[in-house]
């Protein structure tokens, strides 16, 4: 009678212990529409400060029952650094299972377009939710990894060298992720460009300042060996580029034609008043615009224009530009 009494003792409280902490363990389930709880583990947290931080945030009732659960379960002894986003009522496998696979990557997808400055990529990733600073944008962070930056003027910008595409990058990565990508591109899409500039007697950097112009100022890829042929003219005899474009990227008005106030600018950068390229890339071009800036037609042409719906206009003379400017407006 009596080790009956015992058994029926010890069955009831394997039955109380059961009922007490499998549910918890094993079983239960945040209710629908639960919100998400944001939690973060930090380097070197241990499973029981992680079982205090759990009832802190609300996501589980009791530390001690996590706590015991920590010392069957291999998973809950290993939380991986990160950010989390957990229900309340999950049981503690599941949240153990999270926390030892680790924190889910979120993958961002960033269109990056033609001629955007790296002023318009840092708006973009601020949007995105992106922190983003100045420095940042140094050409001196990547030269290790990218031989061509290595001979850019010190404390150069990456613009003009951020290849404009869409890019799929990890969130937890940007921007340094996004820049690097771009820089890869950018290396793929002008192979042997170095090589063929100097042998025009040019510089590889002043091929990419003139591509970011024509990106700016012609809308259609047929016309952009002609407008770098245009420029090349010019800059062969010593006169000014007058680029409304150079003179935007100053400004940042986004003016068609460059008003008394812009013209005066004492900026480097105004090439109606200084002759010669601008000290740096004025955007970040596309492919048909590098490939102008490296291969300019041979042209007779020393003007040019566009209409609003992007037609481009040549001219020889001054006096074919004025009446091609009739034409236009």
């Amino acid at each position: 009678m009596k080790k009956l009494f015992t058994l029926a003792i010890i069955i009831i409280a394997a039955l109380a212990a059961f009922f007490w902490f499998v549910p918890a363990a094993w079983i239960s389930f945040s209710l629908p529409n639960t919100p998400n709880t944001r939690i973060e583990i930090t380097e070197g947290l241990t499973a029981d400060r992680v079982a205090d931080l759990l009832v802190e945030k609300g996501i589980i009732a009791s530390a001690f029952k996590y706590k015991i659960f920590a010392r069957i379960n291999s998973d809950a002894g290993s939380p991986m650094t990160g950010e989390y986003d957990l229900k309340a009522g999950m049981n503690f496998k599941r949240i153990a299972r999270i926390l030892a696979l680790g924190p889910v990557r979120k993958e961002l997808s960033v269109r990056i377009i033609e001629g955007w400055t790296i002023y318009d990529i840092e708006k973009a990733l601020i949007e995105l939710g992106v922190e983003v600073r100045p420095s940042d944008f140094l050409a001196e962070r990547f030269e290790d990894d990218f031989e061509f930056l290595k001979d850019l003027p010190k404390d150069a910008t990456l613009e003009g060298y951020l290849y404009p595409d869409t890019y799929r990058v990890w969130e937890d990565e940007l921007p340094d992720a996004l820049f690097r990508r771009q820089l890869q591109e950018f290396r793929l899409k002008t192979v042997g460009y170095d090589d063929e500039a100097k042998r025009q007697g040019r510089t590889f950097h002043d091929i990419v300042i003139l591509a970011s112009i024509v990106e700016k100022e012609a809308r259609h890829d047929e016309d952009r060996p002609i407008i770098s042929g245009i420029f090349m003219n010019r800059l062969n005899i010593g006169m000014a580029l007058q680029s409304d474009a150079t003179l935007n990227y100053v400004t940042r008005s986004g003016r068609d034609r460059g008003t008394a106030e812009d013209l005066a600018n004492e900026s480097p950068y105004n090439s109606y008043k200084y002759r010669g390229l601008p000290p740096g890339p004025i955007g970040n071009p596309g492919k048909p615009s590098l490939d102008a800036a490296m291969n300019p037609t041979d042209t007779a042409y020393w003007y040019f224009l566009t209409d609003e719906d992007g037609k481009a206009y040549f001219a020889r003379t001054l006096d074919e530009h004025s009446q091609n400017r009739y034409k236009a407006f």
